[in-house]
């Protein structure tokens, strides 16, 4: 029923000028971790060069809630520009960085500052809050449907992590072509566990339609935040 994108591919994050984050490939303890940032997402100077070291974006990265931070200036691959091409994808002219994610990393935390030519600092941080990123292949798994209940084998079925509470899917019907507006279902804790211990929760067939294609992410609570799998911003798919 789920068909994850970017598996075994090393994870790139865009923080696109349109004030969104898309995740690419898979963002996993002890791989590498690419991030692209549009400079126009900051309260430029009116002298800002795109690429410039004279006025310096820097991104700052934790992988746990009270580990150290790590600090790197971002650069211009294409090197400083005068005319860029401001894509709200993340492909055009973007800023870059990468880091190894530590095997013992727990989470990424992520915030931005800028430095214009008269030494005011702004930054970009999710209004304080700093931007969040699970592990998500490691949080939200697939759980199959036992042989005992083959008749319920079009079930949405998670193993989740033992912490997460309040999980969801969020999701939309393409009804003639034309996608509904989002509409939210929580699944029930079963009380079971896998056998690494991620709790099992259930989302019965029927609650989201059939005889329509449905596209749906999934959400949960955790450590005080909320978390969306969108499947590598593509969502999953259900017939």
């Amino acid at each position: 029923m789920i068909s994850r994108h970017g598996l075994g591919k090393a994870a790139a994050i865009y923080f696109t000028h349109i004030w969104t984050q898309r995740i690419e490939g898979e963002l996993k303890p002890g791989s590498k971790l690419s991030i692209y940032y549009d400079p126009h997402r900051m309260p430029l100077a009116p002298n800002y060069l795109f690429g410039t070291p004279d006025q310096p974006i820097t991104v700052h990265v934790k992988f746990s809630e009270n580990g150290p931070v790590h600090d790197k200036v971002l650069w211009s691959p294409a090197g400083i520009l005068r005319h860029v091409d401001k894509d709200p994808t993340g492909y055009g002219s973007m800023l870059f960085q990468d880091f190894v994610i530590p095997a013992d990393a727990e989470e990424l935390v992520v915030w931005f500052d800028y430095r214009s030519s008269d030494g005011q600092v702004h930054y970009d941080s999710d209004y304080g809050r700093n931007f969040r990123f699970r592990f998500l292949t490691r949080d939200v798994r697939v759980h199959p449907v036992p042989s005992s209940e083959n008749g319920s084998a079009r079930q949405l079925r998670l193993a989740v992590n033992p912490r997460a509470t309040h999980v969801s899917v969020r999701y939309r019907v393409l009804e003639k072509g034309v996608p509904s507006h989002v509409r939210e279902a929580p699944l029930t804790d079963t009380g079971a566990r896998d056998s690494e211990g991620h709790r099992i929760w259930l989302l019965p067939n029927s609650v989201l339609p059939s005889g329509a294609p449905v596209f749906f992410d999934l959400a949960y609570h955790l450590n005080g935040h909320t978390y969306v799998d969108d499947n590598s911003g593509r969502s999953f798919r259900k017939e």
